[in-house]
């Protein structure tokens, strides 16, 4: 969070003048960088400022900010930080469902494997039987791969 604010601010969070903080920057009893009050400076100059006050108007323009250059972003079609991570939290979400839904797929497959072997076993030979379980031992590799 910023600690410096503008002489509009300074003079907004001490509740006075713009004409006063001036005074005080001539007079050198407020210092600025790059026309800058540091707040800690303002509230030695004004102790009645209460800073903690002072912090939340500055992280409401800052969220103000950020959400202004939100939607100016999505206007012009780009993407921003927050979206990016937005949706690598849903992407996450999504990969992990999807891995567990293909070891449930894996097990069903392995279990349906088993039964038609034992089913084989019980009718004889036959072809289909046959086909049946490479075709879901293929199956398995695949889901196997995938992870």
């Amino acid at each position: 969070m910023p600690r410096f604010v503008s002489i509009t601010k300074a003079a907004l969070f001490a509740n006075v003048q713009v004409k006063e903080i001036q005074g005080k920057i001539n007079s050198k009893i407020l210092s600025t960088t790059r026309g800058q009050i540091h707040l800690d400076d303002l509230v030695e100059c004004y102790p009645a400022v209460l800073i903690e006050e002072a912090d939340m108007l500055l992280l409401v323009a800052k969220i103000k900010e950020e959400s202004f250059a939100v939607g100016a972003a999505k206007q012009h079609g780009e993407v921003t930080y927050s979206t990016l991570k937005e949706e690598l939290v849903k992407q996450k979400i999504n990969a992990n469902y999807y891995r567990e839904q293909s070891q449930k797929f894996e097990e069903i497959i392995f279990q349906l494997r088993e039964n038609l072997e034992v089913l084989q076993q019980k009718m004889g030979e036959s072809q289909r039987f046959e086909g049946l379980i490479h075709w879901m031992d293929q199956r398995l590799k695949e889901i196997r791969r995938n992870d």
